[in-house]
């Protein structure tokens, strides 16, 4: 699907590719969003205005250079944008999406392969208010505005994810599960994923600053978006230090947990190994032995056994370790 927004008289409309074959038309034109297009449709694009469009592989490239470069005629940009649907129990309910710009004739030309909110939003902001778009440049500044503001709500999500498993670690005692350790790496990687969006824009906008095709009030723009993306790398890296601290502090309370396990089980088997010794003793059944014949020998016996074991139980408990 190709959505062609162009400006007619004080407008903005959402036509389709068919509707501007006249070269006439360009100039009205600001952004063509080309969303699950297929090689037909894209290669109309290409000829219609004289441009060339990124394939799919290069836009999944991870190369600086096949992330922005540029020509005498275009600025060429593939960028990350996260998508999440803020369910953190499961990894592949968020994953970064490859989108391609490419800005040539004062036009943006958008390629895509997912259902973006970032999109939904810029479109529904340029249909509103028409007059505050005059060229594709606007139109770019304003999807990367929008995408750095969800990636900021998001870093703020995770934020009290992990203050919520901070809470439960510390003061729930069935906090210790493998759903959340789960959790917690699954936050990880969510994180990190905002850090590798946040980190591509930062790129982009760094190497875009320095475009000679671009405006002075463009170039501030881009200035203080750059700002916005070192305050959310500083977040990151705060952010991912919490989660490193929470899955030391949840292995360290498991192993907690497995010590007084097994310290449970080793005053245990302390407790129990002299009354063994008293019963072995007198379970031998040697012909010559006194308490075999005495009338109180079995009562003397399971007495010896009792005191025997509360007496290391006594030393623990006034040692503390009970």
């Amino acid at each position: 699907m190709i959505v062609v927004y162009r400006h007619n008289n004080g407008s903005i409309d959402a036509v389709s590719l068919n509707e501007i074959q006249d070269p006439a038309e360009h100039e009205k034109i600001v952004w063509i969003d080309i969303f699950k297009a297929n090689e037909e449709e894209i290669k109309q694009v290409e000829i219609l205005f004289n441009i060339k469009m990124p394939t799919k592989h290069e836009r999944e490239e991870i190369e600086l250079s096949s992330r922005y470069w540029e020509d005498s005629r275009s600025i060429n940009i593939n960028s990350y944008f996260f998508v999440s649907f803020f369910f953190v129990e499961n990894s592949k309910s968020h994953y970064n999406e490859s989108v391609s710009f490419v800005l040539q004739d004062n036009i943006l030309f958008t390629v895509r392969d997912s259902e973006l909110q970032t999109f939904e939003i810029m479109s529904k902001m340029l249909m509103s208010n028409p007059k505050e778009f005059f060229s594709g440049y606007e139109i770019f500044m304003h999807i990367f505005d929008i995408r750095i503001d969800r990636d900021a709500d998001l870093l703020e999500y995770a934020s009290r994810e992990s203050d919520e498993i901070r809470k439960k670690l510390l003061w729930e005692a069935d906090a210790h599960s493998v759903e959340l350790l789960r959790k917690i790496s699954t936050l990880q990687e969510f994180t990190q994923k905002v850090r590798q969006s946040v980190f591509d824009k930062r790129r982009i906008l760094t190497a875009m600053v320095k475009s000679p095709k671009l405006s002075q009030e463009i170039k501030q723009d881009i200035t203080i978006m750059m700002k916005d993306l070192n305050s959310l790398v500083e977040f990151i890296t705060i952010d991912g230090n919490t989660l490193d601290n929470l899955q030391n502090l949840f292995l360290a309370q498991t192993n907690i947990e497995q010590n007084k396990i097994i310290k449970l089980f080793t005053v245990a088997s302390v407790v129990l190994m002299p009354p063994t010794l008293v019963a072995s003793i007198y379970g031998m059944n040697f012909r010559f032995m006194p308490e075999l014949g005495w009338h109180l020998g079995y009562p003397f016996s399971l007495g010896l056994m009792i005191i025997a074991g509360l007496i290391p139980l006594l030393y623990f408990r006034n040692r503390g370790w009970l």
